[in-house]
């Protein structure tokens, strides 16, 4: 909750023509990988529709009759994931015969953070239509817990990983919007950082729609 305190902290002893606050709340749909703590093809059970929220301020940069170009920073809670596995364990390269081992896998985490962004907007028939863009300053986390684990003829042992860290990652999207309400989807690109932990988290990237209003 911190990155939320201090950016609604900043604006509150100035002037507020120059801002208002916006808030929203919507679904995360996070992609996943198979292969990356479940096996499609093994017993698994996966949770990556989350509910989201948003709460920040916005502002203009420019603002020309029926067009401009607003700011955005926004507090972004994209919600949890989890995920549960029988998965095969077994040595790709044992011979046919070989006895197959699995492991009970369970995993779950969240990303969380600060999203900037510009956002160019036009007017038409008393809808107002905008493209935004920017970079998503967010903390992931992912925390798995392993049971009979198995390496050869070893015997099986349990295993808990985690990993925690911030990340920064681009984020686009578009909305439509009447007055103070709009529907606004956005496109979060985490696969780059998601590829690189020791770690992964489930997901690779996040799609996010959202029901969002200014104050």
């Amino acid at each position: 909750m911190k990155p939320l305190l201090l950016l609604l902290a900043l604006p509150v002893a100035a002037h507020a023509s120059w801002f208002e606050y916006e808030a929203g709340a919507g679904l995360t749909s996070y992609e996943t990988e198979d292969g990356r703590w479940y096996q499609q093809r093994m017993q698994h059970d996966l949770t990556t529709i989350a509910p989201e929220y948003s709460v920040g301020i916005t502002g203009a940069i420019v603002s020309r009759g029926a067009g401009g170009v607003d700011w955005h920073a926004d507090y972004v809670n994209l919600g949890r994931a989890s995920s549960s596995c029988q998965c095969d364990t077994s040595d790709s390269d044992y011979a046919a015969h070989a006895t197959r081992h699995t492991a009970l896998f369970a995993g779950s985490g969240r990303a969380l953070g600060v999203s900037l962004t510009v956002e160019p907007y036009r007017w038409y028939a008393g809808l107002r239509y905008g493209f935004e863009a920017g970079a998503y300053v967010y903390r992931s986390s992912w925390s798995e817990q392993v049971q009979g684990w198995t390496v050869s003829d070893a015997p099986p042992q349990n295993l808990s990983l985690s990993a925690t860290g911030w990340r920064v990652a681009p984020v686009a999207g578009v909305s439509v919007g009447e007055g103070k309400w709009s529907v606004n989807y956005r496109h979060y690109f985490m696969r780059f950082n998601s590829a690189r932990q020791n770690v992964p988290p489930l997901w690779n990237d996040a799609d996010v729609l959202e029901i969002k209003r200014r104050f």
